[in-house]
């Protein structure tokens, strides 16, 4: 690619991915001077599932996730726990899990379907 200013050759200095397309941002071997481009795609998307979504479209609810920590009967006592009064800390550090996490669990925003 030449140089919009002088004319003479450009070289690549970075490449970035993004859902838009390819930014490269580009310099000029002579003026110095910065440009940059954006690649989009004119096909249709990559074919497969948006990222994210599991394989087979299901995940796997409660303690049946590979990634689970806690079983149902952990998350019922957590709740009956937070309820009776105990300090979401204490229960994150009993049981090994985020603070964060045991506040999502007590508001029903994770594990809701227990």
């Amino acid at each position: 690619m030449r140089c919009n200013s002088c004319g003479s050759l450009t070289r690549v200095i970075n490449t970035e991915h993004r859902d838009d397309g390819t930014h490269r941002w580009i310099r000029c071997t002579s003026c110095r001077s910065l440009l940059r481009t954006l690649e989009t795609y004119i096909g249709p998307k990559k074919p497969g599932p948006s990222p994210g979504t599991p394989r087979n479209g299901v995940t796997a609810k409660g303690s049946r996730n590979a990634a689970s920590v806690l079983t149902e009967n952990d998350v019922n006592r957590l709740r009956q726990l937070a309820a009776d009064g105990v300090m979401q800390k204490e229960l994150a550090r009993s049981y090994g899990i985020a603070p964060a996490t045991v506040s999502r669990i007590i508001t029903r925003k994770t594990w809701t379907h227990i």
